[in-house]
């Protein structure tokens, strides 16, 4: 199922819901459950499409397993080799900031 049914059967849900709604005692059950259907809702539509296909690694093509990757874009190794990658590239030495500030002198400097 995508997100664009699941959208569609909470809708669904929501209006089954609301027929249960007669303004006594007892609505306070399915104002509760149309609250948290509606939060479902606006949370689906936040979230890319889910598809029913598999899903691949960005880098690496290879299919991914967990809900965390596909989030990700990135399988565990892949993840890994880039974010040392971009560490590797980006890779600022404290003193080098502190330099760039003035706040600490060559040596031999006073």
């Amino acid at each position: 199922m995508n997100s664009v049914k699941a959208i569609n059967q909470l809708e669904d849900l929501k209006k089954d819901r609301l027929s249960f709604v007669h303004n006594n005692e007892l609505d306070s059950v399915f104002l509760d459950d149309i609250k948290a259907i509606s939060l479902a809702i606006k949370a689906l539509q936040k979230c890319p499409n889910v598809k029913d296909t598999t899903y691949q690694c960005r880098m690496c093509g290879k299919e991914l397993k967990t809900w965390k990757s596909i989030q990700k874009g990135f399988g565990p190794i892949c993840e890994k080799r880039y974010l040392t990658d971009v560490y590797k590239n980006q890779q600022i030495s404290m003193e080098s900031i502190l330099q760039k500030k003035g706040e600490v002198k060559e040596y031999g400097q006073q």
